[in-house]
């Protein structure tokens, strides 16, 4: 899991499949963007207690460009520039070991 910058001034964009954790937190479960002066980022938020596995979805190449991310329970940041994630969603995969990374499969 790497470190997530949290400025007091980063500005957050939730993705389609992302949930409040609660009315007034400013950490949104799931997939969200947020902006750091002039750099975008994309990271996943997971409210869970277990490791869970996501699908990362990748702007352009369609699924070959996608993968599989088992994250811990809290925030990863995801690598590279924000813009090129579309989303990332659980899809299962409790207690996958933290970090692993594979290609996208059917699931």
């Amino acid at each position: 899991m790497m470190a997530f910058p949290g400025p007091a001034h980063a500005e957050l964009e939730r993705g389609p499949e992302v949930r409040q954790a609660g009315a007034s937190s400013l950490a949104p479960c799931g997939f969200f963007r947020y902006s750091v002066r002039e750099s975008q980022f994309a990271a996943y938020n997971h409210c869970g207690s277990t490791t869970v596995r996501v699908h990362v979805d990748v702007r352009g190449g369609g699924s070959t460009n996608d993968s599989h991310l088992c994250v811990s329970p809290g925030r990863t940041q995801l690598p590279g520039a924000g813009p090129n994630y579309l989303n990332a969603y659980y899809i299962g995969g409790a207690g996958c070991q933290s970090g692993d990374r594979t290609g996208h499969t059917p699931h």
